[in-house]
């Protein structure tokens, strides 16, 4: 049966040890006797691989089943997985601020159309209000309008009535008392 080697890296995934474990096991005697150098590599026989597999299958040293591989591996794949529970934590945690602000919102946009609703409807009753205070001028100039005094009076049209206002125009005469009395009223009632 010919011999097959293998390296030191490919015994060691194998086994589910490290390379410097068994690198540390084989002996100066152990290298003569199962191993060749080709280049920089260091090659096992099959005789020394039995060798090296009972030595690590024996009780003091518990094999494990993955290889230095699936360690790295579970290891890259833990921080994914821990990477990917803060990135989910982080985004829970933006959904949650933003629902709270949405409810800020919409609790904010519910008080201004309550707001723009009460405006409404004291507009309504400010132009109630005006419309009727309008009917009510007009119901009161109405009123004002059929007498001839109140035209006058808007006009600005006076006249005395007195017992003599048919000597308007006239001059007084010297001996009457009333023209003693149109006298002795003021200047301006003259012009």
């Amino acid at each position: 049966m010919a011999n097959k080697y293998k390296t030191v890296k490919e015994l060691a995934e194998q086994l589910g040890v490290s390379k410097p474990a068994i690198t540390k096991f084989m002996t100066e005697a152990f290298r003569s006797k199962y191993t060749k150098k080709q280049g920089n590599r260091l090659l096992i026989d099959t005789a020394g691989e039995r060798v090296i597999k009972a030595h690590f299958k024996g009780p003091v040293h518990v094999k494990s089943k993955t290889s230095r591989k699936d360690i790295d591996n579970l290891t890259k794949s833990n921080r994914k997985v821990n990477d990917n529970e803060s990135l989910l934590k982080s985004r829970n945690e933006t959904i949650e601020l933003l629902k709270k602000q949405l409810a800020t919102k919409d609790e904010q946009l519910k008080r201004r159309a309550d707001e723009i609703a009460s405006m409404h409807k004291l507009m309504d009753q400010n132009q109630q209000l005006l419309l009727n205070t309008q009917e009510e001028n007009k119901r009161l100039l109405a009123l004002q309008a059929p007498s001839d005094s109140a035209q006058n009076v808007q006009d600005g049209d006076f006249e005395e009535k007195t017992a003599n206002s048919s000597l308007k125009g006239q001059k007084p005469s010297e001996g009457s008392t009333d023209a003693k009395k149109n006298t002795s009223k003021s200047w301006w009632h003259f012009w």
